[in-house]
This record gives structure tokens, sequence and C-alpha cells, in this order.
């Protein structure tokens, strides 16, 4: 598919739904045959205790006990990952989203095997802190997502609000497990979820507020293939997340790592995701 063959009606709606609720699903941006081999490559990256094929180093982390089963940050290491997070549809879709050319920052592969737990509720720009805009997410289902094996649930419209900083037992709690930061939802909204099948592509904002349930199944994955992006403004970004590629796969230099408390204070500036 090419993003250029999309009905204009049809780009409207996501468009729109993006900018009132704070998250889309777009179809098909990756071909079967790509799915295909993302699968494979993170199916030996695992069976092969995550060696890296193309580089020969490891990845930063995957972690045995299947509370969140993960790579990070596979496109550093691997020439087919970072092809993946510069997916010609993909960068053509986040340009129409943000209204500016797109900079990809993050990758990350989602396991989540049979019993694995869910992610508490979070912004993901709490973790990056791309200035002066928000970052966002492309959340690619390699398994169909369902409510047993754990698709996200978003709190929509939420992203319209500022980052929710960590208070109290919520913030002990972050301390400890890292998994949420939200302290309360915003009046009358609630979490809500995203179903989403194989190949489909879910769009969202840095400050939308998102967890995912449990895997409640005893025989499926829910393996997802997630980038995340800030786009060609940004003028600050967390530690982690650099270096910052354009979507020719170039190091873009003028974005430089966050400076100063963040929105939540100098304890949580460039949190880890």
């Amino acid at each position: 598919m090419n993003i250029s063959t999309l009905q204009s009606d049809t780009f409207a709606a996501l468009k729109e739904q993006f900018a009132q609720e704070g998250f889309c699903v777009a179809d098909d941006l990756f071909s079967e045959t790509d799915l295909q081999e993302i699968e494979v490559f993170f199916e030996n990256y695992k069976s092969r205790g995550g060696q890296v094929f193309d580089g020969g180093s490891d990845y930063e982390e995957i972690d045995p006990t299947q509370r969140q089963v993960r790579a990070m940050h596979p496109h550093r290491h691997s020439q087919r990952a970072l092809d993946w997070l510069t997916n010609p549809n993909v960068a053509d879709m986040l340009e129409l989203l943000l209204g500016k050319p797109a900079f990809g920052v993050q990758t990350m592969y989602y396991y989540k095997p049979p019993g694995a737990k869910g992610q508490g509720m979070h912004q993901d720009n709490f973790y990056l802190v791309a200035t002066p805009a928000t970052c966002i997410a492309a959340w690619t289902a390699i398994d169909d997502a369902t409510l047993d094996n754990g698709c996200l649930y978003v709190v929509p419209g939420s992203h319209k609000h500022a980052i929710s900083c960590p208070e109290g037992a919520m913030a002990e709690r972050w301390m400890n497990y890292g998994d949420s930061h939200i302290t309360k939802f915003p009046r009358e909204t609630k979490p809500v979820p995203v179903p989403v099948r194989r190949g489909q592509t879910m769009f969202f904002s840095g400050n939308l507020i998102h967890g995912s349930g449990p895997n409640r199944t005893t025989d499926r994955f829910r393996r997802t293939f997630i980038g995340h992006y800030v786009d060609e403004s940004t003028e600050q970004l967390g530690k982690f997340y650099h270096p910052v590629v354009n979507m020719r796969q170039q190091v873009v230099s003028h974005v430089d790592e966050y400076a100063g408390g963040g929105p939540c204070g100098d304890g949580w500036k460039g949190a880890v995701h």
C-alpha cells in the first residue's frame, strides 16, 4: 500500500480522530511480507538469546521474568529494524498527522507471552520529554491484539491535557516498578480498549494516557513492533532517545539532550521507557 492511495475521506476521518481523541488506527502500512520478516527476525532474536545478527552486539533488554518481554532499540543494531522504523508509509502518515516531517527516536518489540502482565497507565512523553511538541507512537500489531491477550487501553482526549506527574503512593510505585506514573485520570474519562488486527498500525499522541491489559490466554502471544517519533521542530529530547534519525536514516544533530527539570521536576527528567 502507498499512503497516497488512501481515500481523502478516510484520511480526513483518521486525522480528525487523532486530533479529537489522541489516537487513530491505519490499515496495511506494512505489507504481509514485511510482517512476516519482522516476525521471523524477532523470533530468531529470542531463540538465540538476544544476539544481534547484523552487528554482533546484544540488544539492551529482554526480561526473562516475562513481566515485560521486549527488545529495546533494535534499530541501533540492525539495518532491517531501521528500515521498519523509517517505513515510507508510516513516515507519510506521521507527516500528515503531525503537519511536519517526523524523526525516529526509538524502536521496541513486545512479545507479551501467555500469562504476561499488562503495562500500567502512562504517557510516553513523560519519558521522552520531547519539546516543544510532544512525541507520537506508531504501534503495529504482529498478532491480533484482543481483550484476551492484552490489547491497549486508552483514555480518549487525555492528550489535550498536560503530563500527569506521580504523586504520593503512585510516585513510590513508579520508583519501584516503573510501569505507571498516572495519579488520576482527567474528569469524566475512563480507559477504553482498542483491539487491533495483525498489520494495523495505531498512532497515538505522547500525551495520551494508555496502558495494556494482561495476556490471559494460554497459547497466544501479543507481539507488536513500535516506533516512537518526534517532529522536525523538536529542540530537546531525553538522553535515552539519542541519536535521532530522519526518515532518510540520517542522524540529526540539532536536537539537544533534554535540559531542565522536565514537567515533573528533576527527579523524573528523561525517565527510561
